[in-house]
């Protein structure tokens, strides 16, 4: 049985296409969970109807009282209430492709004969961006947004190759999970997931959409074209301060990363690298540079590496 966790919050313009996409899976042994995090418009009924239609034992809905009040606070107390074998993360506004979940699991398969089934194991896939009409801007995030899909931890500590509607855990995973009390440290749930597997066990990149990823105006998180001259402006526009602010949240979140974890990590090179990130605005900009080249702590692409030097 594969658990799909959905967080919702004032979704009411989408749900209803996502809950259906989720319906129509070729894999059938699935069940949802949902936890809404106080919606005031049409949400809940939705839901409920959904719930009405597959059955209780199909569906499962929960608000949250009080509300969290973040996407990655709801998602991590789906993924700690929840006992399943398999999780997989779902937002309340995309569609999903009919085979996902298939496919998703397929791999995983793949990597417990590979692997076993007793270390911590994640599989995500490249997404097909398009309007809230689902018309399709770019048939892969990845290339769009001009990321990583290579899962090399110093990659995935200074930028998240990860999205989160896309991923599928193993209950080994999830039991790191667990023991996080502090969500507000964290910059996102499907960073944390990715650290935790690249830490602990093993990650796999899917280079395939399995889902249409909407972009519309409510979008917390969207995609952007990374190369193109707007992209790059707007970024430039935010400017050094706001540069070394997402950097120092980064680092942060490794902090309280290697602070909870430090007794788990065995590999004292990979606890050093950890390290060396977590502290690396403790220190002075040449020493932070070096860091950069000696490690390899770098953003892809070279107006993001250029931003790395002069603002970082």
């Amino acid at each position: 049985m594969i658990e799909i966790l959905m967080a919702t919050y004032n979704g009411e313009g989408y749900l209803q296409e996502q809950l259906e996409s989720i319906e129509k899976q070729t894999h059938r042994e699935w069940h949802l969970t949902v936890h809404d995090d106080g919606s005031t418009d049409r949400t809940w009924q939705i839901l409920e109807d959904f719930q009405k239609r597959m059955g209780e034992k199909k569906v499962f809905l929960q608000k949250n009282v009080p509300p969290t009040g973040s996407a990655k606070k709801n998602f991590i107390g789906l993924l700690q209430n929840c006992d399943s074998p398999y999780m997989m993360c779902c937002d309340q506004d995309d569609v999903w492709h009919s085979d996902k979940v298939e496919k998703t699991f397929h791999r995983m398969k793949q990597m417990e004969r590979k692997y076993g089934k007793d270390i911590p194991l994640l599989v995500h896939t490249d997404l097909r961006v398009v309007d809230e009409n689902l018309n399709c801007i770019h048939p892969g995030f990845h290339e769009y947004m001009n990321l990583e899909t290579r899962g090399y931890l110093r990659h995935e500590l200074i930028q998240n190759q990860v999205t989160g509607c896309t991923v599928m855990i193993n209950q080994k995973l999830k039991t790191y999970v667990n023991q996080v009390s502090c969500p507000d440290k964290i910059l996102m749930h499907d960073h944390w997931l990715a650290l935790t597997a690249l830490v602990f066990g093993k990650m796999s990149y899917l280079k395939e959409a399995t889902i249409d990823y909407r972009q519309h105006g409510d979008n917390s998180v969207g995609a952007q074209n990374a190369k193109s001259f707007e992209y790059r402006w707007m970024r430039f526009r935010r400017g050094r301060k706001k540069f070394r602010q997402d950097m120092g949240e980064s680092t942060e979140q490794v902090l309280y990363f290697t602070r909870l974890y430090a007794t788990c990590i065995n590999d004292k090179k990979m606890l050093k690298v950890l390290n060396e990130y977590a502290f690396l605005y403790k220190k002075n900009k040449i020493t932070r540079i070096f860091y950069f080249f000696c490690d390899g702590f770098w953003k892809r692409g070279t107006v993001r590496k250029i931003m790395q030097i002069i603002w970082g």
